[in-house]
């Protein structure tokens, strides 16, 4: 089980590169430049998370907005974890 926090690049470029990497237990938090550009529909099957605080503007359906307790919730939850 693995947490992918997305920060660096959008979640189509990270996963033009990374989609390998993916099990059907990870998931992604999106933050930075992982809100970027999302795509309409889910290009993927894991759950995709972002940090309520962080959003401007309206997010695609699949992305579950998560306040800071859940968060720790979530990231106590996966025994590993890659910031990208």
């Amino acid at each position: 089980m693995t947490l992918h926090w997305i920060r660096a690049t959008s979640l189509s470029q990270w996963l033009e590169q990374n989609r390998s990497l993916l099990d059907v237990n990870a998931a992604l938090l999106l933050s930075d430049k992982g809100l970027e550009n999302l795509p309409r529909s889910a290009p993927l099957n894991n759950t995709c998370y972002a940090l309520s605080q962080e959003i401007t503007t309206a997010l695609p359906d699949y992305v579950t907005l998560i306040d800071d307790p859940q968060w720790l919730e979530l990231v106590l939850n996966f025994p590993h974890q890659i910031t990208w």
